[in-house]
């Protein structure tokens, strides 16, 4: 550090001595009627005292200073005005392992978005079930596909609360809670019908988890974020069939209690690998901080993953009743349902290795643009299995882009400690898209006497508005269309 050595007097010859004090020890030293406390800037100009600033170790200079003169006195300042300094100190630059304890978070996280969004992805299989069997006698589709929206839509409800949450009580408090929380709800859902409670308790585990592995990574950060968000894919992939054998041999009801028992229990065994490289701030924030706003990349990718969010759980929802409606069996639905998670939580980690080599927002882009499309292209002409199998394989792939990528983009557009601070608030524009998405096109597809074109023009339409959004981020500082970004 650069020497900021404050003279008030040449004639000073004092030994200069480098006090490091105790904590508790008082704050401030009266001196020629001023009080004196530790920091240099508050020291008064009296004649005789030099403050030498320099950091040789280096020195906190809230805990210790170098003080010629004062009768060899300890001054510790240790009230709120050293800790406001302390805060608003530039911190040292945050380095990135890119391996070692990494992993084990990697995993940890992967196994939270197993429990918490694979048992989500599975959703479309209690609608298929619960529609068929009519076990709510005279709901709709569009009706009962509003269980699935609220539950889907208030992971989202919380994020706003997530930073403050984690400085007062901790990340691994958070998660914890949420999850007792997510995993009651499931159990309760077997008694009463609500989607509220599990949603709630998800959003708590799920963005937390999400942004801790991006602190332990940098060249490799695509790959990383896509291991960890593959946890749901493969948890869709996994859930799907087993909630639709346990419905049919046990009943829906157990098939909620068994996915709440196992969701606690995984995730609190897997809690030790969860570790946060950012040091809490004992600095009090607002509880809803919009100053991220002024920040016009972040104001764009909170639009985009709204506006994605409106067509992206569409088809999964769907699946399983379009399957039906076209006279196949209800378990190729939950098959189709499994085959987009499997491709899903595979491209995600290959999406985000391949992200490392072309830029996240590249890939994000392309990615993001090509949901649009397959659901013009191939969902649109479906009118049997094989064709379906094509469009959830190709949807499945591009889909993982969303979730994988749009973390790693957020961190390079804004930084990691601000979406570390800030991922909350990010993420809770897809509150809107989640509630009212799948329900949207449930009552197209009502409104067209069963047709699902329209609803397929919904679905399709949102992630290409939102890849149009992101070109603005993408053109606004490079130009050149080959660019790594």
């Amino acid at each position: 550090m650069e020497k900021n050595p404050t003279t008030t007097s040449p004639t000073a010859h004092q030994d200069v001595k480098s006090i490091a004090p105790a904590p508790d020890m008082p704050v401030s030293a009266l001196m020629a009627n001023h009080s004196i406390t530790s920091h240099p800037n508050n020291i008064p100009g009296t004649p005789g005292i030099t403050v030498d600033t320099t950091e040789k170790d280096p020195v906190d200079l809230t805990k210790s200073v170098v003080i010629a003169g004062i009768n060899d006195q300890c001054l510790t300042d240790g009230d709120a005005d050293a800790e406001k300094n302390a805060e608003s100190a530039t911190p040292a630059p945050l380095t990135f392992p890119d391996g070692g304890f990494g992993w084990l978070v990697v995993f940890g996280a992967f196994m939270i978005q197993f429990c918490c969004w694979g048992f989500n992805f599975s959703w479309g299989v209690y609608q298929e079930y619960y529609v068929e069997n009519e076990i709510f006698s005279g709901s709709t589709l569009s009706q009962i596909s509003w269980c699935g929206g609220l539950g889907a839509s208030s992971v989202f409800l919380t994020s706003p609360f997530q930073t403050s949450m984690v400085a007062r009580f901790g990340l691994r408090q958070v998660i914890a809670s949420g999850v007792i929380i997510s995993g009651s709800g499931m159990i309760l859902a077997s008694f009463a019908e609500t989607g509220f409670m599990f949603g709630l308790g998800a959003g708590m585990a799920l963005f937390n988890s999400v942004a801790v592995p991006v602190q332990w990574f940098d060249k490799k950060r695509g790959l990383a974020s896509g291991i960890t968000v593959a946890g749901s894919g493969i948890g869709g992939a996994t859930l799907a069939p087993l909630n639709r054998y346990l419905i049919s041999n046990v009943g829906y009801k157990w098939a909620l209690r068994a996915m709440g028992i196992t969701a606690i229990t995984v995730v609190f065994s897997v809690l030790y690998c969860i570790r946060t490289r950012i040091p809490p701030t004992t600095r009090r924030r607002p509880l809803f901080d919009f100053a991220m706003f002024k920040n016009n990349g972040f104001t764009i990718l909170y639009f985009t993953g709204m506006l994605m969010t409106f067509g992206y759980l569409t088809p999964i929802f769907l699946l399983p009743k379009f399957v039906v409606d076209m006279g196949l069996d209800p378990t190729q639905g939950a098959t189709l349902v499994a085959i987009f998670s499997g491709v899903n939580a595979a491209a995600r980690i290959v999406l985000g290795y391949v992200a490392d080599v072309y830029g996240p927002l590249n890939v994000l882009i392309v990615s993001t643009a090509f949901c649009g499309l397959s659901c013009y292209i191939f969902w649109m002409n479906t009118h049997g299995l094989a064709m379906a199998v094509v469009f959830v394989v190709i949807y499945g792939i591009n889909a993982g882009g969303f979730v994988s990528l749009f973390p790693v983009v957020a961190s390079k557009v804004i930084g990691v400690e601000a979406l570390t601070a800030s991922v909350g608030l990010l993420f809770s524009g897809n509150f809107f898209g989640n509630l009212l998405g799948t329900p949207l096109a449930s009552a197209i597809i009502s409104a067209s006497g069963g047709s699902y074109t329209w609803a397929i023009v919904f679905a399709g339409t949102a992630p290409l508005i939102g890849s149009a959004l992101l070109l603005i981020i993408r053109f606004k500082d490079e130009k050149r269309i080959f660019a790594k970004i």
